[in-house]
């Protein structure tokens, strides 16, 4: 959808559980010292500025990084950790203003030997994007249609590596659509590890994705995901989940503690989790 923007949304609940999870993906990933090609097929604008107009509107940003800033220096799980000490590193004073978005969280975690590639097709969040993150041999900027790139940027010559998926979902048939892409992508990708993000919303329509990837054949998905529950009664959006295909199994104890950290620190631990298999092994 070309009328999304992030912005509004930036450093929300949802944001908070996605950055985290995906970090402790890629981290799981890199103990193989073989090079990998990350993928950021919805990428938006890499890095968003919460004093921004639109960010300030509805100031999401107060279910999410706004709530966890003050607990930046305490011990915290390893995965909370490396996201803090990103938003630290574009904040030199002390705030968190400049939130990274998932492109710059990967683009922080590259080695030498990997390779990163971000596409968005929306004109504004393409030129936030081109704006905050340098293109280099390691990192390649797309100006276009996320479905499309998938078919055309995979299997990477790397032959492994993490797609990340986060569609804005305003387009009802995205629930399917993502589904049905990866179902088509994945037999020329097997190695993959693809990570699906998606909303908890009133109309539950994330079941429609949840169905078409049972459909599929594929195995080996993990499903993790918070409901806050009426913890933030003023968003529509009660939660988020992510969906892991193929999940390092280096990283199964890494996202259970970070899920339980971020419950117990958005929510007051009364929200709900769920942590296991959408499909087995």
């Amino acid at each position: 959808m070309l009328s999304y923007q992030h912005t509004y949304h930036a450093g929300n609940h949802a944001d908070i559980l996605k950055h985290i999870i995906l970090g402790d993906v890629v981290h799981a990933m890199q103990k193989k010292e073989t090079p990998m090609f990350l993928f950021d097929a919805f990428a938006s604008r890499g890095m968003y500025d919460l004093n921004a107009p639109e960010a300030q509107k509805n100031r999401e940003f107060d279910t999410g990084i706004g709530k966890l800033w003050p607990l930046k220096d305490q011990t915290n799980p390893a995965g909370v950790t490396r996201w803090f000490r990103l938003i630290k590193r574009e904040n030199l004073d002390n705030t968190f203003n400049r939130f990274p978005g998932s492109t710059a969280l990967m683009a922080s975690m590259l080695r030498e030997s990997d390779r990163l590639a971000a596409c968005d097709l929306h004109p504004q969040e393409f030129e936030g994007l081109r704006h905050s993150i340098d293109s280099s041999r390691k990192l390649a900027l797309h100006k276009r249609d996320a479905f499309e790139a998938l078919g055309a940027l995979l299997p990477p010559k790397e032959k492994r590596g993490v797609v990340f998926i986060d569609p804005s979902y305003e387009d009802k048939s995205e629930y399917k659509k993502v589904a049905q892409t990866i179902a088509a992508t994945y037999p020329h990708f097997r190695a993959g590890v693809y990570v699906i993000w998606y909303p908890l919303l009133p109309a539950e329509r994330h079941l429609e994705l949840f169905s078409e990837l049972k459909r599929s054949g594929i195995r080996s998905i993990l499903r993790i995901e918070l409901d806050c529950g009426d913890s933030f009664p003023d968003m529509q959006m009660h939660g988020s989940g992510m969906l892991i295909v193929n999940p390092p199994w280096h990283a199964k104890q890494a996202m259970q503690t970070s899920l339980d950290w971020i419950n117990e620190n958005l929510t007051g631990g009364k929200g709900t989790t769920h942590f296991g298999w959408l499909v087995p092994e």
